[in-house]
């Protein structure tokens, strides 16, 4: 619940910024009831080159003359012809397909949807696991002997139980807690399910439910594996530390920010909303998927 509170937070904050955006961006376009076809007298005006001065009749049939505005300045020929809509009571404001106008309502639903989406997957997935996790108390006890091990790969730090349940070797990821910590190595440990068949195993050490935060494996996952002397007693972990391990993948934030602001072609504003949704992700997938606090101090 770590990670989805500031996701949760960011998002809903972006929800309210593109929903009240959005009237006003609509409004115009709202009012522009007439259609007619154009006729594009020339290219490149004002504002910022990005102005398309075209000609139309009226629904009267009386010439009117318009600019539209688009999201960046093009080469559109003299004479060619657009059809346009526009507002009858002010004839100078004239829209395309394709113009700002459009690409700004365009851009704001794209980001209800998709910040939308996002908040919808990583709360539901969080609650699958709050939910699903604790059915594994109702699977069978084996035994099996255990021992902690911290792997790294890339910014991540995972706590893995290396289980030794005779003839075969499993490795279980799981969320940290102290009785990892202090886990002598082979220490024989209380297991629900097989860790044999099953994908999902539930270590108990002490009484204590290691609950897993992915799937068993057979053979040792790729990173670097430091094997961890126990501690007794363990030191604290305060949230603040927790947090700031799960912060390392937000330095990412800024590079999925351009990436959607240039292929979404929604400027500024729209790469400071991919920035800060990228950063809620990536400040909650190490919290899902199960981040060690501890470090190199811990060794």
């Amino acid at each position: 619940m770590l990670g989805l509170l500031p996701l949760t937070v960011i998002a809903v904050g972006l929800l309210a910024v593109l929903a009240v955006a959005l009237p006003a961006a609509r409004a115009p376009l709202s009012a522009a009831t007439q259609t007619a076809t154009a006729e594009v007298v020339r290219n490149g005006v004002a504002p910022d080159a990005r102005g398309v001065e075209v000609a139309f009749p009226d629904a009267d049939g009386v010439e009117q003359t318009g600019v539209i505005v688009l999201a960046r300045p093009e080469d559109v020929p003299a004479g060619a012809e657009i059809g346009v809509q526009y507002d009858p009571t002010d004839s100078d404001s004239v829209y395309a397909d394709g113009d700002a106008a459009h690409l700004t309502v365009r851009n704001l639903l794209f980001g209800i949807f998709w910040v939308g989406l996002v908040l919808i997957i990583c709360a539901a997935m969080t609650l699958f696991r709050l939910i699903s996790r604790p059915r594994l108390l109702r699977r069978p006890v084996t035994s099996a002997s255990a021992r902690r091990v911290r792997v790294r790969r890339g910014l991540s730090d995972r706590s893995w139980l290396v289980l030794d349940h005779g003839s075969a070797v499993s490795w279980v990821p799981v969320y940290w807690d102290e009785a990892v910590s202090s886990l002598k190595r082979d220490t024989s440990i209380t297991v629900h399910g097989n860790p044999r068949r099953d994908r999902l195993v539930l270590p108990v050490i002490d009484g204590t439910p290691i609950w897993p935060s992915g799937g068993r494996r057979g053979s040792a996952p790729k990173g670097e594996s430091t094997q961890l002397p126990p501690q007794h007693p363990v030191p604290p972990r305060s949230l603040l530390r927790q947090a700031r391990g799960d912060a390392a993948g937000l330095l990412f934030a800024p590079l999925f920010g351009l990436l959607w602001a240039y292929t979404d072609e929604s400027g500024v504003s729209g790469f400071l909303a991919a920035t800060a949704m990228s950063a809620g992700v990536l400040f909650w997938l190490p919290s899902i998927f199960g981040s060690d606090p501890t470090g190199p101090r811990d060794e």
